[in-house]
């Protein structure tokens, strides 16, 4: 009888948390892969950030839907998933073909319900697998020359967000984590950066909120005198006040936005004749830099927040080649003098 009265109370917290999160009981027979998808992402992709979240929820509904929403989720075969892919790559019912990354990112989500699919025993094998996709292309950095940085710099002298820009360029975070950044990042005595969070707008809340870092993993850098100046100067400004203790900040005393950086950061650009330079080509920039005053590849993976050195090595190599031909010019122009 305990066993008995145990197993329902068992079942009705089931199917409370089943009320609760509108999960539609699963029959394998009767489900299709849209709505399989569905069920995997409400109950399966846990411990995700709300932007993920989001993400995964545009691809079901604006893709995986339109494609698969009677198809059961038994019948689909290899070669669907296959001609699928290939419809996005041409754009077929859509109003225009997607780029190979965006398209990487559905395949991926399609791959991840699948294998939970798999491991329920719910179909024999992952379809998704072996799928052709197309090469992402990754774009070569867009650093400013000596000469493009000089002029750059002269030109915001004056600017509203001439600070903001400046760190960047000094320290190479990336726009979310500079936007986030509170005046407990900020050690004055040791002169360090504590970057352990950034702020990212979440499309479902429509609100700007603090998320974990891009690969999770804090960390603290030392600054330069001229970034520990720019920091000690607006953490020590009591003129203006603002609720969250953003250090930069606009005349409203909130936080920037990236609409306002790149709205100001493409007029200057303009104003001196530049094309176009976004945001993170200041993180370029301050890598190139780095790297040219001496700067070893892991503490430059580090101090950026990469997941690995050999990413790093991948993204600025070029820089380190044409560091090496410099370095042998020199090295052999300095011989000469021993002829």
């Amino acid at each position: 009888m305990k066993f008995i009265a145990q197993k329902e109370k068992d079942l009705n917290v089931l199917e409370y948390m089943r009320s609760i999160s509108n999960i539609q009981k699963y029959e394998p027979m009767k489900t299709t892969l849209a709505e399989w998808c569905e069920y995997w992402l409400e109950t399966r992709a846990n411990n995700i950030k709300d932007s993920t979240r989001c993400s995964y929820e545009n691809v079901i509904n604006n893709h995986i839907k339109r494609v698969f929403k009677k198809m059961k989720l038994e019948d689909v075969t290899q070669e669907d998933v296959q001609l699928f892919i290939n419809s996005l790559i041409i754009g077929y019912q859509l109003q225009e073909p997607l780029k190979p990354k965006t398209i990487k990112n559905i395949h991926g989500v399609l791959h991840k319900a699948l294998s939970v699919a798999v491991n329920q025993h719910c179909v024999s094998n992952n379809v998704a697998e072996g799928i052709v996709l197309p090469q992402i292309e990754r774009k070569s950095p867009n650093p400013l020359t000596d000469v493009q940085l000089a002029q750059f710099v002269n030109r915001i002298k004056f600017h509203e967000k001439r600070d903001i820009f400046l760190f960047a360029l000094l320290t190479g975070l990336r726009e979310s984590e500079i936007i986030g950044l509170t005046i407990d990042c900020f050690n004055n005595e040791e002169n360090t950066l504590n970057v352990y969070r950034q702020l990212n707008y979440n499309n479902r809340k429509h609100i700007y909120e603090f998320t974990s870092l891009k690969n999770s993993k804090s960390r603290v850098l030392s600054l330069t005198q001229q970034a520990h100046d720019i920091l000690e100067r607006l953490c020590s400004d009591t003129s203006t006040y603002n609720i969250d203790n953003f250090i930069f900040k606009n005349r409203n005393n909130k936080h920037f936005t990236p609409a306002a950086l790149y709205n100001s950061l493409k007029k200057v650009v303009k104003s001196i004749g530049y094309p176009k330079v976004t945001f993170h080509d200041l993180r370029h920039t301050h890598a190139v830099l780095s790297l040219k005053a001496g700067m070893d590849i892991k503490t430059l993976q580090y101090n950026l927040g990469h997941y690995s050195a050999a990413f790093t090595l991948d993204v600025y190599g070029h820089c380190l080649n044409e560091m090496q031909i410099h370095g042998a010019e020199q090295l052999s122009n300095y011989m000469k003098k021993f002829e």
